[in-house]
């Protein structure tokens, strides 16, 4: 155990040591592509070891150091109707992206949390919802959000999209949610895991939950498009 412990602190500190020369204010793609081998590293040690603070702790690091404050790519999906879309240039206000596989269950909570959020506030926010999947099962999900929600696939099997979507996916992971300022300057990435979002608590638990975790980076997002005066309160 002790010599689990030390190891896990050494890739710690030498994560928090790479990270110093992480590429703020670059494109997303880069920034992972110069720390994601140390990272990975890092966090496979965790979780080989059972330490899945410690997995979720190196996550929010690497984030942190690495990736908030970086630019979005040239990101391209197709929306339900198999038309190819540019996030950056079709979504001209702050976005969330929530990135799911289909085949990742959802709950209840989850859902409704994000569809009565994006009714409320889609004219300050623009909701995109991504997955990771073929168009027939996109179109079957996108039935579930409702028409406040821009739902959109990424098929790799098509082989038209570039190494930074592919990254997207494979280093960090297929449920996340990335909170976009209106410039493509990411402020915040957030695991789409099971301690938020899948609970074994009643629907109002869990419900409060999600809205909380979606909130705050709601709130984020307002502040920094100087909407400071539409800032959400929980009840």
């Amino acid at each position: 155990m002790v010599v689990k412990i030390i190891t896990l602190t050494l890739l710690l500190t030498n994560l928090l040591s790479y990270s110093q020369t992480s590429l703020k204010d670059s494109l997303f793609s880069e920034a992972i592509h110069a720390n994601i081998k140390t990272y990975k590293l890092a966090a496979n040690n965790a979780y080989l070891n059972y330490n899945l603070n410690g997995g979720d702790t190196l996550f929010d690091q690497f984030v942190e150091s690495n990736l908030v404050n970086t630019y979005l790519d040239n990101f391209k999906a197709k929306n339900a109707h198999g038309a190819l879309i540019t996030i950056n240039e079709y979504f001209k206000r702050p976005v969330i992206l929530v990135t799911y596989a289909s085949w990742c269950i959802r709950n209840n909570q989850e859902i409704a949390s994000l569809n009565e959020l994006a009714k409320t506030y889609h004219q300050e926010i623009d909701f995109v919802v991504v997955y990771w999947d073929n168009k027939n099962t996109t179109r079957k999900k996108a039935k579930t959000h409702n028409k406040y929600i821009n739902v959109l696939y990424i098929d790799e099997r098509e082989n038209i999209f570039s190494s930074e979507i592919k990254n997207m996916k494979h280093a960090l992971g297929l449920s996340l949610v990335y909170y976009i300022n209106s410039g493509d300057k990411i402020i915040a990435i957030k695991k789409n895991d099971n301690s938020i979002f899948k609970t074994k608590n009643s629907f109002k638990t869990g419900y409060v939950q999600n809205n909380s975790e979606f909130i705050n980076g709601l709130n984020s997002l307002l502040i920094l498009e100087s909407n400071s005066n539409n800032l959400i309160v929980l009840d």
